[in-house]
């Protein structure tokens, strides 16, 4: 039996697996692994764990996992701050990329100011894992009055996309970084 519950600490390891292997790069350069973990995880796991919740299995094994800035101005000047110049220390590249990146949640951080990444491990895809995730993530939202959830996925992955239209979101805009969806909280 799964169960969901807030993040902590000793969740760090296995939520960066589960990351790496839902990015595709487990057994990429180091410096792509460093890329994805800062960009997807970092913030998330090191400024507002109270956002973060992992699925966990019987054994205490996690499963899977959602990370939230519920507002996203916080995010943007933290992440500029801190996250953005060790991006650059990476490479020039990386820098660009992870500047582009605040592109993707920045253009409705008005309408929808939270926005989240979920994962789940592969071989508990498809079980109901993302949305008790999601679930617990909308309660946690909703009890602060944050009055939208918004996320990228790929646009070509029709199976992520039906997964977050079955759970509420719906369609905002397709760019070069994916397809940009969102869910409006009832006042």
């Amino acid at each position: 039996m799964l169960s969901v519950r807030p993040y902590i600490l000793s969740d760090r390891e296995q939520v960066e697996q589960i990351c790496l292997e839902n990015a595709g790069c487990k057994d990429a350069k180091e410096e792509t692994k460093k890329l994805v973990l800062l960009i997807y995880c970092t913030y998330y796991l090191e400024n507002e764990r109270e956002n973060c919740f992992v699925a966990v299995d019987d054994n205490g094994k996690v499963v899977g996992y959602i990370l939230c800035s519920e507002n996203f101005n916080n995010f943007e000047k933290v992440f500029l701050e801190k996250y953005i110049p060790q991006a650059a220390m990476i490479s020039a590249r990386r820098y660009v990329e992870a500047k582009f990146n605040l592109l993707k949640f920045g253009m409705y951080r008005k309408e929808y100011p939270a926005h989240c990444y979920v994962n789940v491990a592969l071989q508990h895809q498809n079980h109901g894992v993302g949305g008790l995730l999601l679930s617990t993530l909308k309660a946690q939202l909703k009890k602060k009055y944050v009055k939208g959830l918004m996320l990228v996925c790929d646009a070509d992955n029709n199976d992520q996309i039906r997964f977050f239209e079955q759970n509420g979101f719906q369609r905002l805009i397709t760019t070069r970084f994916g397809l940009a969806m969102a869910l409006a909280f009832d006042k």
